[in-house]
């Protein structure tokens, strides 16, 4: 009887408090501005927890709260980064003191010659996909829940921005673990495709499918998402 956007299915084996929380979160008579999710640097209202849906356009506040889910969990040398790093580097612009001290306290949270795998969640053109840099095996990632030829050397360009924006970001002694210790340089790293299968071509599940890829290779290093 209550006006839900999102109407849970029988086959989720939901509790009764998850239903209670679903009800919560995705009645459209309540206020799409009220603040739902406020943990540390991630903040979400009603509005941006909608987008869950389907047929809509995840935000970026939702991969966001993925991300700090995923770094209160993982291993301090694996690094989950939020969507501000992407949004900065291809608009060409410095993080202010405050925010690059945040994002180095609450999401690098290793010296940069130790970190072993970076996620990095990219937006090119109203698209999602995700970037894993695997430094132990010098190799850029690129996963991409719809390819287009016509948009690879787009997408691929932004990575190449970000990764060269994270080592302008971490320049200089403090950065590293000890004098005679050895900065990866991301730049000169192969790029790699994983074969991966594909979301609906009518679908709008691209955030989703970053979401779950972020999820899975923190648990399992898989990207097999159905």
């Amino acid at each position: 009887t209550m006006n839900l956007a999102f109407q849970p299915q029988n086959d989720m084996n939901l509790s009764p408090v998850e239903l209670a929380v679903a009800a919560y979160v995705f009645c459209r008579d309540l206020p799409h501005s009220e603040l739902l999710v406020d943990v540390g640097e991630c903040i979400a209202n009603r509005a941006a927890l909608m987008t869950l849906i389907l047929r809509a356009e995840v935000v970026d506040d939702v991969l966001n709260m993925v991300v700090w889910m995923l770094i209160r969990t993982s291993k301090q040398t694996q690094w989950f980064l939020p969507t501000s790093i992407v949004q900065a580097a291809l608009e060409g612009r410095m993080l202010t003191s405050g925010t690059a001290t945040s994002l180095r306290n609450n999401y690098m949270r290793c010296k940069v010659d130790m970190v072993t795998r970076i996620h990095q969640p990219m937006w090119c053109d109203g698209h999602w996909y995700l970037m894993i840099i695997d430094v132990s095996r010098m190799k850029l990632i690129y996963l991409d829940s719809l390819r287009d030829p016509a948009q690879a050397e787009a997408r691929k360009i932004g990575m190449t921005r970000v990764e060269l924006y994270l080592e302008g970001l971490m320049l200089g002694r403090s950065w590293l673990s000890g004098n005679c210790s050895t900065r990866p340089r991301f730049s000169t790293f192969d790029f790699e495709e994983p074969k991966l299968p594909q979301q609906d071509q009518k679908s709008m599940d691209c955030g989703m499918w970053v979401a779950q890829w972020m999820i899975r290779d923190h648990l399992w290093q898989d990207y097999s998402v159905q």
